[in-house]
């Protein structure tokens, strides 16, 4: 049997023709999600009532030596929420006197 071997050939067409005929219904437009708006609740982890919104995390337990992986979904106030890295960047710690000090000494010796 060669490869181009006439059945092989109507083979494969038929397989090309089956799969795009299944792949088109697939092709849907993805348009990016909205975030979902908060709503009023009581904070699972700090317990008082606020707006809420959703976060899932991965969670791991161990009982008897046994391990299971899962997804938890927990409502989260404004200030428990975990930040993301832009926000984490934009908040840079203020430096008190004695930091400055020595920051500008390293900075002094290094020029010299």
């Amino acid at each position: 049997m060669s490869l181009t071997d006439d059945s092989y050939a109507r083979k494969i067409a038929a397989q090309s023709r089956a799969w795009d005929s299944t792949s088109d219904n697939r092709k849907k437009e993805r348009t990016p999600r909205e975030p979902a708006a908060p709503k009023m609740g009581v904070c699972d982890k700090c317990g008082k009532e606020a707006l809420l919104k959703t976060f899932r995390f991965k969670e791991t337990t161990v009982s008897n030596g046994a391990a299971s992986f899962g997804t938890v979904t927990k409502h989260l106030c404004e200030d428990c929420a975990p930040k993301s890295r832009a926000q984490k960047d934009a908040e840079v710690p203020q430096m008190d006197k004695k930091q400055l000090k020595s920051l500008m000494r390293a900075a002094k010796k290094g020029l010299l």
